[in-house]
């Protein structure tokens, strides 16, 4: 207890599922001791079926990456911990998979006709050219008798060159009308998930991540993608739960106003699918953020708890909602009706800022799940970042700053333990990384991946898929 009333405790650091039961708190440390979950046939054994998009030169740099994989990419750190080697793949591998690449699957863009693109004088046409060429080219190798599981899309140097935005320095390729990567994202939800490459990144350097951690990352995606499922499930979700986090953004569209929602959604087998909500009403429109009203709400969650049912056949028995705004009383109220037969019900604001700090002892920060409750207990300040004893080591830059948890004051148990241990849990769900936590949860986390792809035009005329891997 500190002068000022605050109380501090320590939330328990979640653990994390692997194959055979195997249970571990870094998901390194548990993929090299028991192994990914194994898939529901009970394979043992993996090989995952890839493809590559490029040129001749940037295909050859991904080939390059992915042979470094099979043999092993020792760490610059591996002396610590939490930078340990990459294991490799194969038959022997810790990992249990492997890798095979065809000719058949390999989408090559001549270099003919990236020349053509530097011709084109208005860079909007260049964009718009190149991305017909390496939409061409992952239809093509997604024809083949059989596809492959996951096709790396490897941005050709001369493509990034020509059409990213000088008006930035991130070379991303962005245009008015949309940006490059959501739009090949969409293109793969109606073929194979995709996962893209930069020249940069393949080339190494100071400036981009360490080869081992690229490897750790790529051969996790591949298993979460290629697979459809989880390389570790969180151990202890709570039955019959049901977790959405809510989240809007504005569509690229002739009415900048528009606006739209998605739920990301999760339930207790560790499972978890995008709801895209559709266009809603924005009835906030003098706060920065958007506020949906009764009818949008309810029917937001009426698709959330339909989904539910048809992966679980039964309906759940809690319903827990996540949004980054404060429920207002109409959302709050369209939020409950449309859940009106779950009998508990969360809701629970989560917010990135806050000036609160707490400084440790000596040099290093407040320990990862450090909780400080004020007198009035109305919010919570959770550190989902900090120092992780498990791995003796503060792996973030600058002083670590709290989330704030503020629960809905009548649509919440009491239990402010379990909430935070719950958001902790999500923090370790991002299959797109191999870290050992994210700070923010997945349910609020994934948003911003998720809603640039839904806000391409290109998104309306397509089958969206629901599940994540396409998103990432």
């Amino acid at each position: 207890m500190s002068d000022s009333g605050f109380r501090l405790e320590r939330v328990r650091e979640p653990e994390l599922v692997f194959a055979n039961d195997g249970r571990a708190k870094d998901p390194r440390a548990g993929l090299l001791k028991y192994g990914p979950c194994p898939r529901a046939t009970g394979v043992e054994h993996e090989v995952v079926n890839v493809g590559i998009v490029g040129d001749s030169r940037s295909i050859s740099m991904m080939e390059s990456l992915l042979r470094d994989m099979r043999t092993g990419v020792p760490s610059k750190k591996n002396r610590q911990r939490w930078k340990p080697d990459f294991p490799g793949l194969g038959s022997n591998s810790e990992l249990r998979f492997d890798y095979q690449t065809l000719e058949k699957w390999k989408g090559r863009i001549q270099s003919s006709d990236i020349g053509d693109i530097g011709e084109i004088r208005d860079r909007s046409h260049r964009t718009e050219t190149a991305f017909n060429h390496i939409k061409y080219q992952i239809q093509r190798v997604c024809k083949q008798t059989p596809p492959p599981d996951i096709v790396f899309v490897v941005i050709p140097e001369r493509v990034v060159e020509y059409c990213s935005d000088p008006d930035t320095d991130t070379n991303e390729i962005r245009t008015k009308d949309g940006n490059f990567r959501s739009r090949i994202k969409i293109v793969g939800m109606q073929e194979k998930p995709t996962q893209l490459m930069t020249p940069k990144a393949l080339r190494g350097g100071n400036d981009v991540q360490e080869r081992s951690e690229m490897a750790w990352n790529i051969a996790v995606g591949m298993l979460y993608k290629a697979r459809e499922g989880r390389p570790w499930k969180l151990a202890d979700l709570r039955s019959r739960t049901c977790y959405a986090g809510i989240s809007f953004y504005q569509e690229r569209s002739d009415d900048p106003e528009t606006r739209a929602a998605i739920a990301q959604v999760f339930i207790d087998d560790g499972r978890n699918f995008v709801i895209e909500g559709g266009a809603v009403e924005d009835i906030a429109t003098e706060e920065r953020q958007t506020h949906i009203s009764y009818t949008d709400a309810k029917r937001l969650v009426e698709n959330i708890l339909e989904e539910y049912g048809n992966q679980r056949d039964e309906m759940p028995r809690r319903l827990v909602l996540h949004k980054s705004s404060n429920f207002l009383e109409d959302e709050t109220r369209g939020f409950s009706d449309g859940a009106s037969d779950v009998k508990t019900k969360e809701f629970i604001t989560v917010r990135k800022r806050h000036p609160l700090r707490l400084f440790g002892q000596g040099d290093n920060p407040p320990l990862r799940g450090t909780l400080a409750i004020p007198p009035e207990e109305r919010e919570y300040y959770l550190y989902t970042t900090g120092f992780v004893p498990e791995q003796s080591v503060y792996n973030n830059p600058g002083t670590p700053k709290p989330l704030v948890l503020r629960p809905h004051p009548e649509y919440f148990s009491g239990d402010y333990h379990r909430i935070c241990e719950e958001i902790l849990k999500f923090t370790k769900l991002d299959w797109n990384s191999s870290d050992f936590c994210k700070r923010l949860p997945v349910t609020i986390g994934i948003a911003d991946a998720v809603s640039e792809i839904l806000a391409e035009p290109a998104a309306s005329e397509v089958n969206l898929q629901t599940h994540y891997y396409y998103y990432m």
